[in-house]
Order: structure tokens, then C-alpha cells, then sequence
């Protein structure tokens, strides 16, 4: 049976405004363009968007690990120069997190492909495929979270771990804080880990940052907010609309774009082997927190305290994470480091 094209259409009756708004409501690009399919009406106020939720499908090959952060075996600290040293050696080699490549195209390609039929974004939220193992995933008890940001270089990045996470409101007896006190120096391998997390960590949002770049060569954007992450929730780049155009004056279309490189850091790092969470009802076993910024911006950006004070919003257990940040803080002084640009 052909359908009656004299059937009035529900939409006639919408105004172009309220049907820009509806849309602006559905944030995600799939469900947008599917929707720009419908009518040529629709294909005309779909590009108008200002807010869209690109979400990354899965590859069906093996993913790359500096855009999926993967340290599920971190705890098995020994020969970690080695490891390291490898992982590093994976990270700056061609094809690997600068190229994005799989066996059924670029997460950089699908982007911008994808980001084409829009042309007034202003807020844009990447979500990448999880692909499992991550730290703190799966229900395996341990903790990693981190959150950087950007402009043409890393300005900052806030990570949040624990061995041990218990999310449960039937609290272990906590020893008191001074008998704690005593036990809250790093032995040596407590200290390779928490650096093979902040070395991680920092490797995954530079990979996301040079795939931002490659996205920007090719979309011309003017965005006001961006984010990042995994689906895992895991690790999440932040960027405002200055450190937007910072970046865009910086991508050189004409050349081949390289892995952002890190600039030298000085290093912030918490530890306390046990704390209580009591507000949120949970324990951090080894809670560690960090904080990096590049050596030579130190003086002229926000506090640690304010720049603490926005980490992990938004998050699931963004009250829980919060509360850490808070008391890890009050606990004791933090150690300080530096470290060489890579």
C-alpha cells in the first residue's frame, strides 16, 4: 500500500523554534542525523544543533591503548621499569596513538564524519569505547580516575586512585588518625605504581587530545565546551572556549599532527593507606591523589584548591570522589616531584 501523501504531517504544526529546540534535547549525533533523513525540513534545522553526544562504536579490532587506558594488572609492580619502559616505547611509535588506526578505519575518521553535518556546535561530548580491564572496572574493588585539561598543551591533571574502593555502607573499623600516621610513608613499589598511574593517565588524555586536533583540522568549530571520555568513565579531557582557540591557532592542517607532547611537570602526590569515607559511607584502601601542572605555568594558574574544588563533577560517585579529594587533603602534606618532558 503507497502512503497518502494528502495525511496531514504532525510536524506542520511546529514552528522551526520549538522543533530547534526538540532537537537540541536529543544531544546524540546517531539519532540526529538519522533524524536529518526524514525531511528535507528536518535536514535544514539538524545542522543548527549546538549540542551534541558523539558516541564512538567499538572497533572490531584491538583497540588502541593510548586512547583506552588499560592498567588492570598495575598491581603486579614487579619488573615495572621494564613494563614501563615498553609501554612507553608503544605510546611514541608511528601507527600507534597519533595514527588512532584499526582495521575498519580512524576513530578520528568516523569523527569528523560524523561532526561534518553539524556546522554551529558550541558543546560537544566524545565518548570513546570501553573495552574492558580498565582499573576500577568490572567490580574489581580498585580505583582510577582522572580528569586533565587542555589548551594547546596540558594545563592541568587530577588523578584520584585506591587499591582498594569499597563502595558499601558496612564500614571496617578504621584505626584513628594517629595511629595511622605512622604507616603513611610510599615504600618504593607503593611509589612505581602510583607514578606507572600518573604515566598512564597522563599518556591517555594526550592521546585524546591529538585525536581532538586531528577532529579540528578538518571540522571548522568554534566550540565553548568540550569533553572526552571513555565509556567506562575512567579518564575524561576537559576544554573551555579559550583553551579552544589556543588549540585551533595552533593545528597546522598542512602538516602531519604528532602526539601532543607533555611539557615538564611538578608533581603534587597524597597518600594515605586507609581512609574512611563516613559522608558517602565508603573506604579508600592506599587512596592516592595527584596533581600535575607543567613547571613553567605553576605560578600564574589557579590554586590547588580551586582547581580541585570542579574535579570529578559530574561523575556517578561524584560525592564519593569529592569527599576523597577533601580528606586526603587534610591528612598530611603532599610529596612533591618533578619530572622531564616526554
Amino acid at each position: 500500500m503507497k502512503p497518502d501523501h494528502n495525511e496531514d504531517d504532525p510536524f506542520d504544526g511546529l514552528s522551526d523554534e520549538l522543533l530547534s529546540l526538540i532537537f537540541s534535547k536529543v544531544l546524540d549525533a546517531e539519532s540526529l542525523c538519522r533524524c536529518s533523513a526524514v525531511s528535507k525540513r528536518f535536514a535544514s534545522l539538524i545542522p543548527l544543533v549546538d549540542a551534541v553526544l558523539l558516541t564512538i562504536p567499538p572497533p572490531k579490532s584491538k583497540p588502541n591503548r593510548g586512547l583506552f587506558l588499560n592498567f588492570g594488572n598495575s598491581l603486579q609492580v614487579t619488573n615495572f621499569i621494564a613494563k614501563l619502559l615498553q609501554f612507553l616505547h608503544q605510546i611514541v611509535l608511528p601507527q600507534s596513538s597519533v595514527s588512532f588506526h584499526s582495521n575498519e578505519g580512524s576513530i578520528h575518521h568516523f569523527s569528523s564524519e560524523v561532526l561534518k553535518n553539524f556546522s554551529h556546535i558550541t558543546s560537544l561530548h566524545i565518548q570513546l569505547p570501553s573495552h574492558g580491564g580498565e582499573l576500577g572496572a568490572n567490580g574489581t574493588g580498585s580505583l582510577l580516575k582522572w580528569e586533565s585539561e587542555f589548551g594547546k598543551e596540558l594545563e592541568s591533571c587530577v588523578v584520584l586512585g585506591a587499591t582498594y574502593f569499597e563502595r558499601s555502607n558496612k564500614i571496617s573499623r578504621i584505626p584513628k588518625r594517629q595511629d595511622r600516621l605512622h604507616e603513611s610513608s610510599l615504600a618504593t613499589d607503593e611509589l612505581k605504581l602510583r607514578v606507572a598511574w600518573m604515566i598512564s593517565c597522563l599518556f591517555a588524555a594526550s592521546a585524546r587530545h591529538c585525536l581532538l586536533k586531528q577532529i579540528i583540522a578538518d571540522n571548522p568549530m568554534m566550540l565553548r565546551s568540550l569533553v572526552i571520555e571513555d565509556g567506562s568513565k575512567q579518564g575524561r579531557l576537559r576544554m573551555g572556549e579559550d583553551q579552544f582557540k589556543e588549540l585551533r591557532k595552533c593545528v597546522n592542517t598542512r602538516r602531519p599532527l604528532e602526539r601532543t607532547k607533555l611539557p615538564a611537570i611538578c608533581i603534587k602526590l597524597w597518600y594515605v593507606p586507609l581512609l574512611e569515607l563516613p559522608a558517602s559511607g565508603c573506604v579508600m584502601k592506599g587512596a592516592t591523589l595527584i596533581v600535575i601542572r607543567p613547571l613553567n605555568q605553576v605560578m600564574k594558574m589557579k590554586s590547588d584548591g580551586d582547581l580541585l574544588a570542579g574535579a570529578f563533577d559530574g561523575e556517578e560517585e561524584a560525592e564519593a570522589l569529592c569527599e576523597a579529594v577533601r580528606e586526603i587533603v587534610k591528612e598530611k602534606k603532599p610529596y612533591l616531584m618533578e619530572m622531564n618532558s616526554f
